[in-house]
């Protein structure tokens, strides 16, 4: 089982962004200076701590700017037609539906990776 723990600049704020259970995956990491820790526990149930280099995440201009695109493009999603329709009390319901939706399927992740052994941070 292998999982990568990121933090910005205190290291008790540390947060799981990913685990697998196969050595090779790619991981989306968050904008910004970061510091990571890669995890590997054994089938023996022992871990190895790897505290990798501090790294500098840049934003990805060309991606968020075709994904907006898209956005707009987009004329059958309802969810698409309110961000685009500039009534800025829906754009916020809907980014705060969003949101809480991310935060779900956050806790679920981490109680996933918590029944196979990774303990919570």
């Amino acid at each position: 089982m292998f999982y990568i723990l990121v933090w910005t600049t205190d290291q008790r704020e540390r947060m799981m962004i990913a685990f697998s259970q196969v050595p090779s995956f790619q991981v989306y990491l968050p904008v910004g200076l970061l510091h990571m820790m890669i995890y590997i526990r054994d089938s023996l149930d022992c871990i190895t701590e790897f505290n990798m280099s501090s790294i500098n995440v840049t934003t990805d201009f060309d991606t968020i700017n075709d994904l907006i695109n898209n956005i707009q493009n987009s004329t059958t999603n309802p969810l698409v037609r309110i961000l685009v329709g500039g009534n800025q009390n829906l754009v916020g319901q809907v980014i705060i539906s969003v949101s809480q939706q991310f935060n779900k399927m956050n806790i679920e992740n981490i109680d996933n990776a918590v029944l196979n052994g990774i303990p919570a941070t």
